[in-house]
């Protein structure tokens, strides 16, 4: 169990017991769509072989939102619109109106709704209960917004804010590719964006490119910053960092041994090495750019 991707938020507000997380979330499980819905959200048990909707090792806690969506493409719908309004107006002999057309999409959408097919996934989220943070495994915003109203609509007492810190990650990703004191603790890769701050934003990318101190300076001294930086923590963990300080690409370095464990030991130590290493990675982060905002 390692999350790919570290989108962290803050608990400003309010304290979560462990009994209080796992009450509020399973009062709201994950429901089959109904006929006439698209889609439905709702909290899983993120281990399959655990009943409880909250997987607990010490005060590190995984949960998991899950959505059933379904798959119904706009083209199907359409198609099946297009015969029934061609029928209509075989039958009346004249076009239908605008509005008449749009009931018979609604109709037509309503009638293929009980005959879609169904996708489920989990969104994952990990709460640090030492450093009172959470942070969920997506590159999306769209779903780290879902995630966040659902967890707030069950944990009414708690309040959330996105992760900042007193050096924007922009600024620093800049002075280090330009040659600035880095911590040794981090490391720069080959992977980088740089982007103008013109109204064009001309892009630069660099993929598996060993980047110059002068190659660099010679972008950011006509005017462009980093927006996004390949980094190694310790030789632990490569990643990739975002401007808005979203953490990507997570990948463990040397760090996974083979195991003839169960996948049940497994996921548990998997989830106990996780934790330890991204929490300190996060706090080591948060350090190198001047603390918490």
């Amino acid at each position: 169990m390692w999350f790919r991707n570290l989108l962290v938020y803050r608990i400003t507000s309010g304290n979560i017991t462990l009994n209080e997380l796992e009450e509020a979330i399973s009062q709201c499980p994950l429901q089959a769509c109904m006929q006439t819905e698209m889609q439905s959200r709702g909290w899983v048990q993120p281990h399959e072989e655990h009943s409880s909707f909250v997987y607990a090792l010490g005060q590190q806690w995984l949960i998991a939102l899950g959505t059933e969506k379904k798959l119904l493409p706009n083209s199907i719908v359409n198609q099946h619109a297009k015969d029934r309004i061609a029928n209509i107006q075989h039958i009346q002999g004249y076009k239908p109106g605008k509005k008449q057309v749009r009931d018979i999409k609604e109709a037509t959408l309503i009638e293929l709704l009980p005959r879609a097919f169904t996708q489920r996934h989990k969104i994952y989220a990990w709460i640090d209960a030492i450093n009172n943070r959470l942070i969920i495994d997506t590159v999306s915003p769209s779903k780290a917004d879902e995630f966040i109203e659902s967890f707030l609509k069950a944990m009414h007492s708690i309040a959330l804010a996105p992760l900042e810190t007193r050096i924007s990650p922009a600024t620093a990703m800049t002075q280090w590719l330009s040659g600035e004191d880095l911590s040794s603790i981090f490391t720069i890769d080959r992977d980088c964006e740089l982007q103008s701050m013109s109204d064009e934003k001309a892009t630069i990318r660099y993929t598996h490119h060993e980047l110059s101190t002068e190659e660099a300076s010679r972008h950011i001294r006509v005017g462009k910053r980093v927006t996004k930086l390949a980094l190694t923590w310790q030789n632990k963990i490569s990643f990739l960092l975002y401007d808005n300080l979203q953490i990507r690409r997570i990948a463990p370095q040397d760090i996974l041994r083979e195991s003839t464990e169960s996948d049940e030991d497994l996921f548990a130590s998997d989830f106990i090495l996780m934790t330890a290493e991204a929490s300190q990675l996060i706090s080591d982060l948060i350090e190198v750019l001047g603390g918490e905002d």
